[in-house]
């Protein structure tokens, strides 16, 4: 028994070494990028702050580089350190550190069943959808030639889901609600597929699966939530930037296309590690609204109101 309560304090010792620093260097690069951010969020487009943000995900799967000023190690050595710790350490007894690390390990190990869950239900879900007609499939064609999309798309239709989505990350498939072609009409549909295309095209689902999991490591990080809930706010707004200049003069239906897709989505949907919406609440919409229209694009694009 005492050499387990070793063995994990061992690694306790190990896994606060290396968690502490990166918490206090991951929360200050956090605080700058936001900063610079609420200085530049009117004055660039959301795909340059987009990738500013980017820097925090970049950051985190890099060693941490900020010593910890506030270990014994820093001042004394650490081989000092070990040693004076080791003397007043009682045998057999679990530190603090072999304690956080057990309560780590259990949360992120609860977090990863979870996702897994939403994973198996995401790909029963595609499973079960039903492929799209042909005038939607044309359409798809259609949206695939303005977004320069040349991998294989497929489109299906589900009655399970509330408001169209996208997910498969090797093979990306278009979730739409039953009847959406005939609700919005081709006009807004192809604004809809435009959105997922764009999307795709840029791998934001790969870039979705990244956060997830450094979430899941740095979950005791407060901060790191913030900037994920920021980084998918942002990446909304520059998709929508990508299709205003797909769209170009037709651009104009675009906030239209919006608001449609958010009165078809009664219920907020259910997302999960593979899943991108294109409507996630009214608050992000009328922001993303706001940006279309009076961002540093609207000059360029003619977006109707």
């Amino acid at each position: 028994m005492n050499m387990v309560l070793e063995h994990i304090n061992s690694m306790g010792k190990a896994f606060v070494e290396f968690a502490l620093p990166m918490l206090v260097q991951s929360s200050m690069l956090i605080v700058v990028v936001l900063l610079v951010d609420l200085v530049l969020r009117r004055k660039v487009r959301a795909v340059f702050r987009h990738w500013m943000w980017m820097l925090v995900p970049a950051a985190l799967v890099l060693p941490p580089v900020l010593p910890l000023i506030t270990g014994a190690g820093y001042w004394f050595g650490k081989k000092a350190a070990d040693a004076a710790e080791a003397a007043v350490r009682p045998t057999g007894l679990l530190t603090w550190e072999g304690l956080a690390f057990l309560v780590w390990l259990a949360v992120a190990v609860g977090m990863v069943v979870f996702l897994l869950q939403r994973t198996i239900s995401a790909r029963r879900l595609v499973a079960e959808a039903k492929n799209a007609n042909n005038l939607m499939n044309n359409v798809l064609w259609y949206c695939r030639k303005c977004m320069g999309v040349r991998k294989e798309i497929r489109l299906k239709v589900s009655g399970k889901v509330t408001g169209p989505v996208v997910c498969g990350l090797l093979r990306p498939v278009i979730l739409v609600p039953l009847n959406v072609g005939g609700r919005l009409g081709s006009r807004h549909l192809r604004g809809v597929l435009l959105h997922e295309l764009a999307h795709i095209k840029r791998g934001d689902l790969w870039v979705n699966l990244a956060q997830t999991v450094l979430q899941i490591i740095y979950f005791y990080n407060p901060l790191l939530w913030l900037a994920n809930a920021i980084i998918r706010r942002v990446r909304e707004r520059a998709v929508d930037e990508t299709v205003v200049l797909a769209m170009g003069e037709k651009a104009r239906w675009y906030p239209e296309t919006l608001v449609k897709v958010a009165k078809l989505t009664l219920r907020r949907p259910a997302l999960g590690l593979r899943l991108i919406a294109v409507v996630e609440s009214r608050k992000a919409l009328a922001g993303r609204i706001d940006h279309v229209l009076n961002g540093p694009l609207s000059r360029r694009a003619k977006a109707g109101r």
